[in-house]
């Protein structure tokens, strides 16, 4: 049997042709619970062990009924793929333990294979094999552990899958140096550099992935930057490794005047200025050099300089922000009427247009879309060919992106797949739109959901990935803002006009309405148990419950100056991220107070996305 299980990305299931996504499981104690048996290699788990996973220091009453109930539910759902669920998901001796078919594929786990097999085939010289599994590898990594979730395990394994991922890397720019392809050993030596900056190892094979392109000047400005970096953080200095390999080109360098003392068959020293030239024995100019080198780096850590300044942020640019910091890290110059921003398939991607709204012709699109693949690693911006007008952005598991194709004179759009490493379009699909332009876009449940952004229309499209096949369906609210609830199967959507704001179970078609929401309800995000809704023409933010009833929290926003409203959300690193372009601030929300904290950015900040190296803020020059 073939049996493919996800734990990155989106939790799934997949035997024999029959795949269960993650809205199949029994909620999210019940994909916490899978997941993490399915982790443990068979090894049989006590249920206090269990308990704990599940509920931590709140335990109920019942938890033992609880837990047998997950267990039964979670061997119902293997029988639905083929697996004997009884045999495979058995306990005994106050455990449960997972045994899944011989030959299961766990992505986590293919991740750590592909590693060890990429370091294997480069140890015994086979280059070609080692950059395959290598890419494999990465591709395997990159990918996020059980996102939307967290605990001490869960960021054990996130921790575990980035070693790999620079295992990968490292193996990779080595790769690269064999096949004689220094440019791309030094991105991969660059990207490193960027996920783990205290590691060495990275930065001398970004220095040799330089010199091998030659480049002897950059990469002793790694070397610079390494020294610096390590002084101003740990008060230490580069390891010897390091100092050997630095040394080794200095030496090397044709322009340096060590190299000519020692380089080739010449012994002689270049001349002062006016002063005759004289011999000197190889020897002694070694020494004399090398001391000199010693002396010169003790000395600069002795009084290190300061460290360097945080990148200024810049208008029409992708602003990188530490989460724990606030700091701008990194700064890419990108286009004008910045966006959406998604970061998916370990890119940064970015929509570009002008949309406006008027009384008399609501939501329209001005033209000049659009839309930008950005590296993070290497900051290379990208602008994605083919046509496309987006005005709609949202990504899918495997890392790809759609995008709402909107088309300013109408009637009539249609929804693109692009592929996120080759810029391909995989799919392309029309869809109805009276005003030809899409804004709602929401993946979620094996399907894309696509809203109608016409004023007259109430209607939400239900497309089939796979097949274009479609179903519409008709609301008495209009649909213009579209978010996913992976953990209840709901579709949420806001009515730009008329204050509320809808939930849909997808199985049921069963439809809730919560109405006034806010005056112009804009981008939703469900994190959680909570719903959070951005307004449009004022700065607050709205907090609803995903599930169940409750009431509503409005959470305002500070600003300094007159300021009009929230144009995106996204939610990460312990806080729900807002953006209020006319404050020229992004907002932080603590989810658990409701206490917002501005970051100011000079300009004016329109999107804002997440990835697991840091916050991502486009900045648009002026806010038209």
């Amino acid at each position: 049997m073939n049996v493919r299980i996800s734990l990155t990305e989106r939790l799934a299931v997949e035997a024999d042709g029959t795949r269960l996504g993650e809205e199949r499981f029994p909620g999210r104690q019940g994909r916490i619970l899978f997941a993490y048996l399915a982790a443990q290699e068979g090894r049989p788990v006590p249920r206090d062990e269990l308990a704990e996973l599940l509920w931590g220091d709140e335990l109920p009453a019942t938890w033992e009924k609880a837990l047998r109930v997950l267990t039964t539910k979670l061997r119902a759902l293997l029988v639905e793929c083929g697996i004997d669920g009884s045999a495979a998901l058995t306990s005994a001796f106050g455990c449960y333990k997972l045994t899944l078919p011989s030959g299961t594929w766990i992505d986590v786990d293919a991740a750590a294979v592909a590693v060890d097999r990429a370091e294997a085939a480069f140890a015994a010289g086979g280059v070609a094999e080692a950059r395959a599994q290598g890419l494999l590898a990465t591709a395997l990594a990159r990918r996020s552990f059980l996102p939307g979730e967290d605990g001490a395990w869960v960021e054990e394994r996130r921790r575990d899958l980035r070693e790999l991922l620079v295992r990968a890397l490292e193996c990779l720019c080595d790769a690269s140096v064999a096949s004689g392809e220094p440019a791309e050993a030094a991105r991969y030596g660059g990207e490193v550099t960027e996920l783990e900056p205290f590691r060495e190892s990275g930065y001398r094979r970004l220095m040799e992935a330089h010199v091998a392109a030659g480049n002897p000047a950059e990469a002793l400005r790694v070397y610079e930057r390494c020294r610096r970096f390590l002084a101003d953080e740990l008060g230490a200095y580069p390891s010897a490794e390091t100092e050997a390999v630095y040394l080794r080109i200095i030496r090397s360098s044709p322009r340096s005047s060590i190299a000519y003392a020692v380089g080739g068959d010449s012994t002689a020293m270049p001349p002062a200025s006016g002063a005759p030239r004289r011999r000197v024995r190889r020897g002694v100019a070694i020494a004399a050099a090398v001391a000199s080198l010693a002396g010169a780096a003790a000395a600069m850590f002795v009084f290190p300089r300061g460290g360097e300044a945080a990148p200024v942020p810049l208008p029409n640019s992708l602003v990188r922000l530490d989460p724990k910091t606030l700091e701008p890290t990194k700064v890419i110059r990108i286009g004008p009427r910045a966006d959406f921003v998604v970061a998916a398939g370990g890119y940064v991607w970015i929509t570009h247009g002008v949309l406006r709204y008027s009384e008399s012709d609501g939501l329209r699109d001005a033209g000049d879309r659009r839309l930008t693949r950005v590296d993070p690693a290497t900051g290379e911006a990208q602008v994605v060919g083919g046509g496309l007008a987006p005005c709609g952005l949202g990504a899918d598991p495997s890392g790809d992106v759609w995008v709402a194709n909107c088309y300013a004179s109408g009637p009539g759009a249609n929804v693109v797949r692009v592929d996120a490493r080759t810029l391909e379009f995989e799919e392309t699909w029309p869809v109805r739109s009276g005003s030809g332009i899409v804004r709602g876009l929401a993946y979620g449940g094996g399907s894309l959901w696509v809203g109608d952004a016409d004023d007259a229309a109430h209607t939400v499209t239900q497309v089939d990935p796979r097949t274009g096949r479609q179903r519409t369906v008709r609301f008495d609210v209009q649909p213009k803002w579209l978010t996913w609830s992976e953990g209840y199967g709901d579709l949420w959507m806001g009515d730009f006009l008329g204050g509320g704001v809808s939930r849909m179970h997808a199985e049921t078609g069963a439809v809730k309405t919560y109405d006034l929401v806010a005056e112009n309800p804009g981008y939703l995000l469900v994190r959680g148990d909570s719903v959070w809704v951005g307004n449009w023409s004022s700065p607050y933010v709205v907090r609803l419950p995903a599930f169940g009833s409750g009431r509503s929290r409005r959470i305002p926003l500070p600003v300094t100056a007159e300021a009009a409203g929230v144009t995106t959300l996204a939610a990460g690193a312990g806080g729900i991220w807002a953006t209020v372009p006319d404050d020229h601030a992004l907002w932080r929300i603590d989810p658990k107070s409701g206490h917002a904290t501005r970051i100011g950015l000079r300009y004016y900040p329109w999107g804002v996305a997440l990835s697991d190296d840091g916050i991502w803020v486009s900045l648009r020059a002026h806010d038209a």
